[in-house]
């Protein structure tokens, strides 16, 4: 059987496609000798200090990429990353501070960043959440949009300049499966929506990243950027085990999870692969791009991509 015929068969069932069952399946086919080409290259890793974001950047570190940490609190954020250059045996790991959920603090970090480091040649934003209850940000915001899409929407518009002076560079975001299950939806963003569904308002957090990745990718075309989103799967992270609203999904599926370095592999591949410079806009997992949309249903008009992409605008203040 081809790598190919492997990877359809393996996607046929999502339990064990995006199970650590299908990571296994699929790792043996996998040429890891150009990711090294990642070495000396500053990666900046939202979310970082646990999880998805935490098994990014210690294999980022370990094939030598000058990795920036981003955390919501400086003490965890400082600590992450002493930790990580210690492990990799790698001193160009350092920490930056912020929470993505206030636009004040996007601003100072974006501005932090921009000070600091002359490149930014990957941007990996990875940083998210599910709200068990409706929150609203410092600013107004609904938490779930506001940690998953706005603050990263700001954020990479911000060091966009330098993404782009840095070219070749690319962007890569973190999605979920969710967003399979969901077409964009902003009365949850604007508070249009009364009735609030945890996993229904996530999953359309992810879906927004899969349409912004795609409309920044047709901007960056002739930029040098290139820019992707991935899903990792189903891994075992403290978002997802914490989750109030994700504990029947546990308890059906906690055996087969993946790990967080298994979840991360595909962020880990694109930011420095050689293959995912080759081309843009395309949602990947398990190192293969796949489709955006599985039914009809999910999918959205032009109008809706437009609406989305002026409501973040709006919501940032980007549009003044």
């Amino acid at each position: 059987m081809d790598n190919l015929q492997l990877d359809a068969e393996v996607a046929a069932d999502d339990t064990t496609g995006f199970s650590r069952l299908g990571y296994e399946k699929r790792r043996p086919t996998w040429d890891d000798t150009d990711m090294a080409h990642v070495a000396g290259k500053t990666v900046v890793v939202t979310g970082s200090t646990a999880g998805l974001g935490r098994a990014a950047a210690e294999e980022l570190a370990r094939l030598g990429a000058h990795v920036v940490v981003m955390g919501r609190d400086r003490a965890r954020t400082e600590a992450a990353a002493r930790e990580i250059q210690e492990a990799g045996g790698n001193g160009a790991v350092e920490a930056v501070t912020c929470d993505l959920a206030s636009l004040a603090s996007v601003r100072a970090t974006a501005a932090e960043l921009l000070e600091r480091f002359p490149r930014i040649d990957v941007l990996v934003n990875n940083a998210g959440g599910m709200q068990d209850e409706r929150l609203l940000s410092v600013d107004g915001v609904e938490l779930t949009w506001a940690t998953n899409m706005v603050g990263p929407y700001l954020l990479t518009e911000l060091l966009l300049d330098r993404i782009v002076a840095s070219a070749p560079s690319r962007i890569i975001e973190m999605t979920s499966g969710g967003a399979y299950s969901q077409r964009i939806d902003l009365g949850d963003l604007t508070g249009a929506n009364e009735v609030f569904d945890p996993k229904a308002v996530y999953s359309r957090t992810k879906r927004a990243q899969i349409i912004v990745t795609e409309e920044r990718a047709a901007q960056l075309a002739d930029a040098g950027v290139v820019c992707h989103v991935t899903h990792p799967g189903w891994a075992s992270t403290p978002g997802l085990l914490e989750s109030a609203s994700m504990d029947s999904f546990v308890r059906r599926f906690g055996d087969v999870l993946r790990t967080a370095a298994q979840g991360a592999d595909t962020a880990v591949w694109l930011a420095s692969a050689d293959e995912p410079a080759r081309s843009s806009g395309q949602f990947w997992h398990d190192r293969r791009p796949r489709e955006t949309h599985r039914t009809e249903a999910t999918r959205e008009t032009p109008e809706e991509r437009s609406a989305l992409i002026a409501t973040l605008r709006r919501v940032t203040g980007l549009d003044r």
